[in-house]
């Protein structure tokens, strides 16, 4: 498996960027994003995925860890390919399309291109639980999914367990107005006290 390349840009397209390694040129498909920012001369470092095909062998890169991890969950949903998973990265960043996965938004995600309302559903049902969150423990609809996990992570460090923490969470969540960790923490740490 080839998981990381570090090497000198030497040529880019439309959808693709060759990446010299060794004498060896690997050709490495990459979202858009990360296309518009990577000049050919350049020493860069891509996380990759290696996928196997019937008509060869493909590499898929990325600028970080989050992205490629996003890409692995995308191909497990049925109906994605990496072509749309790629499309995907390309237009959301991955908070924001957590966002509208743990929020149900099908039409934020009907808007992705290749992905249809059948896809849109198949993504919410598949993805939901993947993405690190209790089904029906956590609204995140308020806010981003990465502040409710380190509000979690304080009150694991002060002692509570994971339940507890979920918990607490899930009622400051329908309290809170806004997306401020010290107040969803404040209104955690209250709901722990009552016990």
């Amino acid at each position: 498996m080839i998981s990381e390349l570090n090497g000198m840009l030497i040529s880019k397209d439309e959808r693709n960027v060759t990446v010299m390694v060794g004498g060896i040129g690997f050709e490495v498909h990459v979202p858009s994003g990360l296309l518009d920012v990577l000049q050919v001369g350049q020493e860069i470092h891509l996380y990759t995925r290696l996928l196997v095909r019937d008509d060869g062998w493909h590499i898929y890169g990325f600028r970080n860890l989050e992205d490629r991890t996003l890409f692995d969950m995308l191909l497990t949903v049925q109906g994605v390919g990496p072509r749309t998973a790629v499309g995907i990265l390309s237009s959301l960043p991955v908070m924001e399309f957590y966002r509208a996965v743990l929020s149900r938004d099908e039409k934020a995600l009907t808007r992705l291109p290749g992905i249809g309302k059948k896809t849109a559903g198949r993504i919410i049902v598949e993805l939901r639980d993947k993405i690190g969150l209790p089904k029906g423990k956590l609204d995140v609809a308020f806010g981003q999914p990465d502040m409710i996990g380190e509000a979690a992570e304080a009150l694991l460090a002060l002692g509570y367990s994971r339940q507890e923490a979920q918990e607490a969470l899930s009622r400051a969540t329908k309290t809170v107005s806004g997306p401020d960790l010290e107040t969803l923490l404040r209104e955690a740490l209250k709901y722990l006290a009552r016990f």
